[in-house]
């Protein structure tokens, strides 16, 4: 099964490609755009290229005691797991700190991040980005629900 995954551009980048298909929006012919685009740089690039670190990206979590944590429905978030939520391009994050999420100081639910941005009706499994502690990768909630 293939699940949309949101992909971050910066506003000008996105509106000046947006212009250039002529689309008006971020519809199916920008998106084949993109989908060609990144596949063609993907087959000329070769080996993996060194990207730019992101802040959120620099470094693996430290271990945490992976015995404690959050259980939301089958899937078990360890203490220090990262969760990240994207809408309209802002992303808000959390993170499992003794057998809760915490985003902004608050404790919230897996559901409240995903609707954190004032949409109200996102589906948590799929709104919702995972990096387990230990893992460089971020896995989209629905990946990992899915493997357990």
């Amino acid at each position: 099964m293939s699940l949309p995954i949101p992909l971050h551009l910066p506003h000008h980048v996105l509106q000046g490609l947006i212009d250039r298909t002529r689309e008006g929006w971020f519809g199916p012919k920008t998106e084949a755009v993109v989908c060609k685009l990144i596949q063609d740089w993907i087959a000329r690039s070769g080996a993996r290229p060194e990207l730019p670190e992101d802040e959120h990206d620099a470094t693996p979590n430290a271990v945490h005691d992976a015995s404690k944590g959050y259980q939301w429905k089958q899937l078990f978030l360890p203490n220090g797991t990262e969760l990240r939520a994207t809408f309209c391009g802002k992303s808000t994050y959390a993170k499992v700190q003794d057998e809760v999420i915490i985003s902004d100081g608050a404790q919230t639910t897996p559901s409240r991040l995903a609707n954190a941005s004032g949409c109200g009706t996102r589906n948590a499994w799929r709104a919702i980005w995972l990096r387990f502690p230990g893992e460089r990768t971020w896995k989209l909630a629905a990946a990992c629900r899915a493997d357990e």
